[in-house]
């Protein structure tokens, strides 16, 4: 089991950049950094300059998404990355969270299987150095690219649909559905059905469970600064029903939600979090605890785990810091 990180980069560059050099001495694989245009510092310049001051860690964005980046800019943007960091390059692609909220859309607007697959193709067939038809009826390349590009692609889904599309098409899949073994076990199960659909081995996909995670020796204080977090998780479709009270709870979440507080720790939204969706979304709590509903979702198939980082705007110290 590997262990990734995924950075909401909403602080200075510099304070970012020192985040993912910590993460780098951690041993964690690989640093997730966040498309949200309107939330976050701009991603490509984070990218590169964390790849100027890392030499190990891979670096890739967690997830960027098709509406607000055209699919022949972030083949070359990521391209350019490489040049940067060889062999340590990798591109989460989703159809779009809180970058698509803040610009008026919904997620049901965006979050199509059809839009994740179309990037997915154009992305490899541009950065193999071929062509792509755009919407525009017309074939594109990348002209400057001097040779094909090796970058895994991973795709970000939580419905049955995206799940299975990420299967069929992701040299690795981003699963962000629950820390519960039940509800994992049918989203991998979903990936790979999509990968046998391809006549693809199941196993050879590098599967990432994208979880919320906060611990430390306050109990209650780690379980508090998951919620925004959990609120985050909260919008996406699950691969399975829960019970009536879940998603009772789960819609008042999702009709509160303010994507300019997104996934923040003091957002107004976290208050409608309840006891029960920390536990069905977030490993939060104390270190005991947290290390045995841990052992629990390592059964589930997964290959890597990833956990957002934020630091806690309220405090400063290393106390207010949590992955």
């Amino acid at each position: 089991m590997k262990f990734d990180v995924a950075i909401l980069a909403t602080e200075p560059l510099p304070d970012v950049v020192r985040q993912v050099q910590l993460a780098e001495r951690l041993g964690y694989d690989t640093a997730w950094i966040t498309d949200s245009h309107l939330v976050c510092r701009e991603l490509w310049v984070t990218l590169a300059a964390c790849a100027t001051a890392t030499s190990r860690i891979r670096l890739g964005p967690g997830v960027t998404v098709p509406h607000s980046r055209h699919v022949s800019v972030t083949a070359s943007a990521i391209a350019t990355l490489h040049d940067l960091a060889a062999g340590r390059v990798v591109i989460g692609v989703g159809t779009g969270g809180s970058s698509a909220q803040t610009m008026g859309l919904s997620l049901a607007q965006v979050g199509r299987a059809e839009t994740l697959a179309r990037t997915a193709i154009a992305l490899r067939a541009l950065l193999a150095g071929g062509a792509t038809r755009f919407d525009t009826g017309i074939e594109g390349r990348l002209a400057w690219l001097d040779a094909p590009r090796v970058i895994p692609i991973y795709l970000a889904g939580s419905g049955p649909r995206m799940l299975e599309t990420a299967g069929r098409l992701g040299d690795g899949a981003i699963v962000y559905a629950t820390v519960s073994p039940d509800v994992v076990r049918v989203a991998i199960e979903h990936v790979a059905v999509g990968a046998r659909a391809a006549g693809r081995d199941p196993a050879a996909l590098d599967v990432a469970l994208w979880a919320p995670m906060s611990i430390g020796r306050d109990r209650e204080r780690a379980r508090d600064h998951a919620r925004g977090r959990v609120a985050s998780a909260c919008r996406h479709p699950l691969p399975v029903r829960l019970s009536d009270e879940d998603e009772t709870a789960i819609r008042r979440v999702r009709e509160a939600y303010d994507a300019y507080e997104h996934a923040t720790p003091a957002s107004r939204h976290r208050t409608l979090v309840t006891e029960r969706l920390v536990d069905l979304m977030a490993l939060a709590g104390t270190p005991p605890t947290s290390r045995r509903r841990w052992v629990g979702s390592q059964t589930c198939g997964a290959s890597r785990a990833s956990s957002p980082f934020r630091r806690h705007r309220a405090s400063a110290s290393p106390r207010g810091r949590r992955f």
